[in-house]
């Protein structure tokens, strides 16, 4: 078998355990979706460095295992395989900075701050969370940027930086709402999300009719789109829209809506596996 041949088939088996490993983590098997990024890595890595197509998937599996690493509740060793899949990226990139060679640098550095963030290396997961958003406006990569905002006004919101947190989330929510337009799915899960998010800042303002107002938007676009046949990753972020609009008609006094919420995630609770993260 010649050179290309040999990297043409090193590329069509490493996509093909990476197509299999995404879908091991969409249906919550975090164990088994490890074994095939780690099955795509010792495939791609003999010859990543004569083929940049090879590196690239290299990248990807890389990438994808630390994410694997991250479902498993193991972020410290998702770091370095984070680490190794921008150095790679960066080295196919060189000096020709595509767009979408941008952008997939940027999700690599955001997904390492999320890994951060959960170590609670809260200042290391900014500045990574601030790279990732600059590379994503680079490419003009809208709804990326916006995870990123969501992201980072998160963060500032952990760490008490109210105002900078609104500013992220007001902003994340703006770029949302127009493209809600031409991703209907994807983009409204993001936009429920983001919403969400800004609830719950508004909750812990005590501005609970305003939290109140974008939970209940935030659960009717998840209502939509989210069914008990979507993986965990989903139902996850409808349960935990139910908790946090359980928290808040707790607070306005309602009682009775509460406990339905917190009834109604209970029972949703019972139909996913456990996820202990996700970005």
């Amino acid at each position: 078998m010649n050179a290309e041949l040999e990297w043409q088939e090193v590329e069509r088996r490493g996509v093909s355990l990476i197509d299999k490993g995404i879908t091991e983590r969409e249906l919550g098997l975090h164990e088994e979706a490890l074994t095939t990024f780690n099955k795509a890595i010792d495939v791609s890595r003999s010859v990543s460095h004569e083929s940049d197509p090879v590196a690239r998937i290299l990248a990807h599996a890389l990438d994808n295992k630390a994410r694997s690493l991250m479902d498993l509740g193991r972020p410290a060793e998702a770091i370095p395989c984070f680490d190794e899949a921008i150095s790679v990226q960066e080295g196919v990139v060189g000096g020709d900075r595509t767009w979408r060679a941008i952008r997939e640098i940027a999700v690599s550095v955001m997904n390492k701050g999320a890994a951060l963030a959960q170590l609670g290396r809260d200042e290391d997961a900014l500045d990574c969370f601030e790279c990732a958003l600059d590379g994503f406006r680079q490419c003009e990569s809208a709804e990326d940027a916006a995870r990123a905002l969501i992201n980072c006004g998160n963060l500032y919101f952990r760490r008490l930086r109210f105002d900078e947190a609104l500013a992220m989330l007001d902003e994340s929510l703006a770029i949302l709402g127009a493209e809600t337009a031409y991703e209907p799915e994807a983009s409204k899960v993001v936009y429920a999300y983001a919403l969400a998010s800004k609830a719950h800042l508004l909750l812990a303002l005590e501005r609970y009719h305003e939290a109140c107002d974008l939970c209940d938007r935030s659960l009717g676009i998840l209502r939509a789109v989210v069914s008990y046949a979507n993986g965990p990753g989903e139902r996850e972020d409808l349960g935990d829209t139910l908790e946090l609009h359980g928290q808040i008609l707790t607070a306005l006094g309602r009682v009775k809506e509460a406990a339905e919420c917190f009834r109604e995630a209970e029972e949703l609770e019972k139909k996913r596996e456990p996820a202990w993260a996700r970005n």
